[in-house]
């Protein structure tokens, strides 16, 4: 007698499955909007970046971290131009790192890796740094984590060149990614 009727689980079965799917409708809408220019922009501004969403999801890279550079910019108060150029770094800087792990052997670097290391590249590491790390790192082994911790000790202060041995000297010890 607890158990509801055929006819009741259907619907509450079909209810979940609209709720399901307004869900992700608004999921994605908000998913577009995130990726439209800021309020206030210039058509062309806005064109600008509407290509470089366009263009880093043809290199197969995400546009999140341009959106969160544009609205870290826009949060700011900063000039549309000097977003922009931020933003066209932060691209730049993930297909370089991409670019540096095809070189290095990898041909499907994932999105998290490219964008990790254009993270590192913004410390001060440099392509050709990013492909040799590649290099030296087992390709059944994700770059993530050692691109993050290159780019934290260059955060606090440790030279490039130290900071690429000291995570290499781990990689070649087979160090776990949480060591």
């Amino acid at each position: 007698a607890a158990q509801p009727s055929g006819q009741a689980q259907a619907s509450g079965s079909a209810a979940a499955k609209t709720r399901g799917i307004e869900t992700s409708a608004n999921a994605q809408a908000s998913a577009e909007a995130r990726f439209k220019a800021p309020k206030g922009w210039t058509a062309e501004g806005s064109a600008k970046l509407e290509a470089m969403y366009a263009d880093a999801r043809r290199h197969e890279l995400r546009p999140d971290p341009i959106a969160n550079r544009v609205a870290e910019g826009y949060a700011k108060g900063s000039a549309e131009s000097t977003i922009l150029l931020s933003a066209s770094k932060v691209k730049a800087n993930m297909e370089a790192s991409q670019r540096a792990m095809v070189s290095a052997g990898r041909p499907h670097p994932s999105a998290e890796e490219s964008e990790r290391g254009a993270s590192a590249m913004e410390r001060g590491v440099t392509e050709a740094q990013i492909e040799a790390m590649a290099r030296h790192t087992p390709n059944d082994r994700s770059l993530v984590v050692a691109f993050d911790v290159l780019s934290r000790l260059a955060a606090r202060g440790v030279p490039v060149t130290k900071a690429l041995a000291q995570v290499q000297a781990k990689i070649d010890a087979r160090a776990s990614d949480s060591a």
